[in-house]
């Protein structure tokens, strides 16, 4: 799995697209378990930088700091309640089937619980 550097990173979470030898990496960034972490840096990322542009072009002022808080607040909560749209689009964008996100989603849960079912399947189902 190669990581994208720094600055290809900043492209891939303002929407752009990376190439296929990234897409490894795309599927383990929206499948981990700390995806929900990895999005809010990315929202974070959607409004700081150019919240940092606003900041230097208008100076320092309550209004500007006002409208950043209310953007980031804006932006997490989005990018919370739509990260498996979000999460998904992405993976389709970089070249994999409709519907990989839930499918990956769902093996790794049955793979981590696969005791845990068996021993319900054994006691309830029997």
């Amino acid at each position: 799995m190669i990581r994208p550097n720094p600055l290809q990173w900043i492209w891939y979470t303002f929407g752009g697209r990376l190439g296929p030898i990234y897409s490894g990496w795309v599927l383990y960034d929206t499948t981990c378990r700390t995806r929900g972490l990895r999005e809010v840096v990315r929202a974070i990322t959607q409004v700081v930088l150019p919240g940092a542009v606003l900041v230097a072009l208008f100076g320092d002022n309550w209004i500007v700091w006002t409208g950043l808080v209310g953007g980031l607040l804006m932006a997490l909560f989005y990018s919370l309640a739509y990260m498996d749209s979000f999460a998904e689009r992405r993976l389709v964008k970089h070249g994999y089937e409709p519907g990989t996100l839930k499918r990956t989603l769902r093996e790794r849960v049955d793979r981590e619980q696969a005791d845990r079912i068996c021993r319900y399947m054994e006691m309830y189902r029997s």
